[in-house]
């Protein structure tokens, strides 16, 4: 038998999926990416074909095995990490019945009345409902009021559909395991459980009129749950037998993946949106019901998660605004330059603090804490004396002052004091954008070699339900590699300190009044 070197992740993200062939230290062997073809079937609405997901994935993983050429009977296992908050409805002999529902999709806004309704008519407020799912009621990225939308809007579709799961169950069974079968640590996404247990609850689900026995079983990462069969070995490049491990949600993963498994460490991923994530060994919830609460992958313990809105989505939007000839030079055929290398060069040169300009990065609507879908973004302290340095600078630090919001909600929450935070996404790349991370929330930064953090999660999930490492604590001293570490600064911290005080003010200034004005203008 040949001897087990490697293991596959799958990555089901949200604009695309990918495959990943990652040997036992964490090296990248083989890699292939695919771009889901997203719909758009009116405004606030975002769904995907299933069936075109799948074929992603069974494409990325013949391309990502023809990459690294290595023989796949030394695979030892198979895992996957997905996007959360996204729902599949089916028969149970495989028939989708509709279209996923995206976790950015919008259409759950129209039952958060009912949602409270119902829970009034028991005695039972948005806070105890947060008490016990350690959710908030009232979150868009939530899947259940898009559930509750199907059951009033398209009761057919309900009806017929038998089976209610994630993403997690979608790959696992198209890769060969029988059934339907989530990962235990993310049913909390439906709000329909105890968040300490990680059970479901008939109180809630009576109380919302849901049938708990459409819903998906479970079982806890980590867990063998089937292998890999002859008909998607045939179609993947892999082989027949290989165990597949139950994975967990993306940014779970991506705490792991960042060797971010105990307390004391924190992990914050700044892609296009911003999460930070602190672990806890024991159940916990924020006083301001804000964070979510969910399982960790394989020790029974709990991470409590902050998300914001913006993070690269604000500074893809300033280059498209104000950098277009630059990316469109660094886009020519030949040329080795980014175009936010160009963008963190320039915002350099600009003072600590951008001389007192601030932006307010809620082009989207702010997230946690605040969850005011009617907060927008902009930009204050404007005097003739700011360019485009200060303005690229003020970007940078404003996603930042924003991930301080997320902070400070965890450490209220009662997290032991976090010494040290490990960055990843496209931030990490950029040692401006590190320092202004360290200096903001006045914590040491470390960096890791590998950008694939959220699949290198699921490859150490692999590894340990493979059997080829004991536990994920060996796994990431194996696999996590810290190449980068950034102190705070004293003077910066102190400046920012001010600024992040005014950041503050000017959302409490203008919430009540200017927000709500300027989104009813807008047309929300």
């Amino acid at each position: 038998m040949a001897e087990k070197k490697y293991v596959i992740a799958i990555d089901a993200g949200t604009t695309g999926v990918r495959t990943l062939v990652v040997d036992l230290k964490g090296k990248i062997v083989g890699l292939a990416y695919h771009e889901n073809p997203l719909k758009f079937p009116g405004a606030g609405l975002c769904e995907l074909d299933a069936q075109t997901m799948i074929d992603g994935m069974y494409e990325t993983t013949r391309t990502a095995m023809d990459e690294s050429g290595i023989d796949p009977n030394e695979i030892g296992g198979l895992s996957f990490t997905f996007m959360r908050s996204s729902f599949v409805m089916r028969k149970k002999d495989g028939t989708f019945v509709r279209d996923i529902i995206m976790w950015q999709d919008l259409r759950c806004q129209e039952r958060f009345d009912w949602m409270t309704k119902v829970l009034a008519d028991k005695g039972l407020t948005p806070e105890d409902y947060y008490q016990k799912t350690a959710f908030p009621l009232h979150s868009t990225t939530l899947p259940n009021g898009k559930i509750y939308w199907v059951k009033e809007h398209e009761p057919q579709v309900y009806e017929e559909a038998e089976v209610i799961h994630t993403i997690h169950a979608l790959a696992a069974n198209a890769y060969g395991v029988e059934g339907y079968i989530d990962d235990k640590e993310d049913i909390g996404w439906y709000g329909l459980h105890n968040g300490d247990t990680m059970e479901f609850d008939p109180e809630l689900a009576d109380i919302f009129g849901v049938n708990l026995e459409k819903y998906a079983g479970n079982q806890p990462a980590g867990t063998v749950i089937g292998y890999v069969t002859e008909e998607v070995a045939e179609k993947t490049g892999l082989v027949a037998g290989i165990p597949i491990v139950v994975g967990c949600g993306d940014h779970q993963c991506a705490a792991i993946g960042l060797g971010n498994n105990h307390e004391g460490l924190a992990s914050l991923v700044m892609g296009t949106c911003g999460l930070l994530v602190g672990h806890s060994a024991k159940p916990i919830r924020d006083p301001s019901c804000s964070a979510w609460v969910l399982g960790t992958p394989m020790d029974g313990q709990y991470e409590l998660e902050c998300h914001s809105n913006a993070a690269a989505s604000s500074f893809r939007w300033l280059r498209d605004a104000m950098y277009p000839e630059v990316f469109s030079l660094t886009m020519a055929g030949d040329s080795k330059v980014d175009v936010y290398d160009i963008m963190t060069s320039i915002a350099a040169k600009a003072n600590v603090g951008s001389d007192g300009l601030i932006y307010l990065p809620w082009n989207a609507g702010a997230n946690c804490p605040h969850y005011d879908a009617a907060a927008r973004g902009g930009f204050l302290g404007f005097t003739f004396a700011h360019g485009r340095a200060e303005i690229t600078r003020a970007v940078m630090e404003g996603v930042v002052y924003d991930i301080r919001d997320m902070w400070e909600t965890e450490l209220q929450a009662g997290l032991p004091p976090f010494e040290v935070l490990r960055l990843s996404g496209g931030a990490a790349r950029s040692s401006l954008w590190c320092q202004i991370v360290a200096d903001v929330l006045n914590v040491p930064v470390e960096t890791t070699d590998n950008e694939e953090a959220t699949a290198l999660g699921a490859a150490m999930i692999a590894t340990v339900g493979g059997g080829m490492y004991k536990d994920l604590q060996e796994a990431a001293d194996n696999m996590v590699h810290v190449t980068g570490r950034y102190e705070p600064i004293p003077e910066n911290v102190a400046i920012y300190d001010k600024l992040y005080k005014i950041f503050n003010n000017a959302y409490d200034a203008l919430k009540e009044k200017t927000f709500p004005e300027i989104n009813e203008y807008q047309g929300f």
